[in-house]
């Protein structure tokens, strides 16, 4: 809803840079133990950066997209994770977005009740399925919503079509990073981009991939993923791709032309790509090694 929108963004600053962190669940010491080490020793970090949200689902969501989870959770663990980041000022972002999803995918129990849980006017949403985000603007009015990546949009005036919408923010395809069409936009404050795409440049088998996680969450089971064999890379090979964002551009030329949101890739991959990437966007170069070791020491014993 766009009361949802305005609650979740209205104090977000021009001079900020946003990031929006990979799985609250799987992630969750990591995000908070990084928030608060930016709180205790911000002299660490790049300056005027901010954890907007952090991304994800509890295991079990059906309406998920984009990464497969399963398994389950209890009650009390959502609420400690909604409350503990919420108090933090770090908005819980829903990745729900199974691009697979009927009417009757509606009524799921679970879903409804993380929905529940975090419809107090701090939290967000990404949806993908019409069926689901007419549901949620409906039912759910204290959330942002997004419109997610996982659309496929990849053709600029479908692009500017998206951005014109009510949607607090738009994730845009990797494949307009760093090209002249992308800072042609209008709307950049409503942009956010994906700043380390793990997958290959204009993968042609990147709506398929949706596709089978969608079905992969519907039935419970693992399903045949179409393999790019590029997903399996290390932080430092996807550096290489055209797609690829570097700090310095972030906190220079995409600032200064308006681009404030930035998303970091990484749910569901091995915890020392997702620390090598926080520690890339977040830590000032000179003390990432410092940074790295108290990590490793505090959370991966």
């Amino acid at each position: 809803s766009l009361v949802g929108s305005e609650m979740c963004i209205r104090d977000r600053s021009m001079r900020k840079v946003y990031f929006y962190l990979p799985d609250f669940y799987v992630n969750f010491h990591l995000i908070t133990t990084l928030d608060d080490m930016m709180k205790k020793s911000p002299e660490l970090f790049f300056d005027d950066i901010k954890i907007g949200a952090a991304y994800g689902c509890f295991p079990g969501s059906i309406w998920n997209g984009g990464r497969v989870v399963l398994g389950s959770c209890t009650k009390q663990d959502m609420q400690y994770a909604i409350s503990e980041l919420n108090d933090r000022d770090i908005a819980v972002r829903y990745t729900f977005t199974n691009p697979l999803l009927e009417k009757h995918h509606l009524l799921d129990t679970f879903c409804n009740l993380c929905m529940e849980l975090g419809d107090n006017g701090k939290n967000e949403v990404l949806v993908n399925s019409p069926v689901l985000e007419g549901f949620i603007r409906k039912t759910y009015t204290g959330y942002a919503i997004l419109s997610s990546t996982t659309k496929c949009i990849s053709d600029v005036e479908g692009i500017q079509r998206e951005l014109e919408k009510d949607y607090a923010l738009v994730v845009l395809d990797s494949a307009m990073n760093n090209t002249e069409e992308l800072f042609a936009l209008q709307h950049k404050e409503k942009i956010e981009l994906i700043a380390n795409h793990y997958c290959q440049d204009n993968c042609p088998k990147r709506k398929a991939h949706y596709d089978a996680v969608g079905r992969c969450q519907l039935e419970f089971s693992e399903v045949d993923f179409p393999d790019c064999g590029n997903i399996n890379r290390d932080f430092f090979q996807i550096m290489k791709n055209s797609s690829f964002i570097t700090t310095d551009a972030i906190f220079g030329k995409y600032r200064k032309a308006g681009f404030v949101n930035f998303k970091l890739d990484g749910r569901g991959f091995n915890k020392y790509k997702v620390l090598e990437s926080f520690l890339y966007y977040l830590v000032k170069p000179e003390h990432r090694d410092e940074m790295r070791l108290y990590l490793l020491r505090k959370l991966y014993k």
